[in-house]
């Protein structure tokens, strides 16, 4: 594919990571520990790179940061859909490690890891719903999202974040996690359920 093709993804978002509620990363910096480990769903409604459609299609994006992400020294793994033909395959692995040019956070995220692996492809169980969304990859990683209730009457609290200059989401709705596990050994392994989850329908494009 040549370098600086044009891409579309419309997406929905499924974020999760070790933060307390809100993730305080998008108004510090910081993470609630010293360092971050997320665990994302991409699931795309409509996508494309040049003449390769990428319609339906899902991708999981495993990360851990031993700091802040701007401080770097991150490592990602890339599951991607084992259902993707070889076109497809390459495509979405270039759009997420930041290969292929242009808007979104993809090629920022990739300037802060030390090391990406060679992505994954495998069956994925995406089941989005907003706030009680979850996905799940059997024998690697499980996530499952509950909406925030009222601690007292437990009547849904319809929480959102709004990030007017966000460079991934402008507006997400809030949630938690019941499960966030990653299985494996080293960075890429960890259990942070009850901690901060996002849902968010998204575009990105470039370049």
């Amino acid at each position: 594919m040549a370098k600086g093709e044009r891409w579309q993804l419309r997406v929905d978002y499924v974020e999760t990571c070790n933060c307390d509620f809100g993730c305080p990363c998008n108004f510090s910096g910081y993470p609630t520990g010293g360092f971050c480990d997320a665990l994302v769903a991409y699931h795309v409604r409509e996508g494309r790179l040049g003449r390769t459609r990428l319609d339906g299609l899902d991708v999981v994006y495993a990360v851990a940061w031993p700091g802040a992400i701007h401080q770097g020294g991150g490592r990602l793994r890339l599951y991607i859909s084992d259902g993707a033909n070889p076109a497809q395959r390459d495509a979405l692995v270039r759009i997420f490690t930041g290969q292929a040019k242009g808007s979104g956070p993809f090629e920022l995220f990739a300037s802060t890891m030390a090391e990406i692996e060679e992505p994954v492809f495998t069956p994925i169980e995406m089941h989005i719903d907003g706030r009680r969304s979850s996905f799940r990859i059997p024998n690697a990683c499980e996530v499952v999202l509950a909406p925030h209730t009222n601690p007292v009457s437990g009547e849904l609290q319809d929480v959102r974040v709004n990030l007017p200059k966000g460079f991934i989401f402008t507006t997400a709705q809030a949630a938690k996690t019941l499960v966030m596990k990653l299985l494996g050994t080293g960075p890429l392994s960890f259990d942070h359920g009850g901690k901060n989850a996002f849902y968010a329908r998204l575009e990105f494009a470039g370049p």
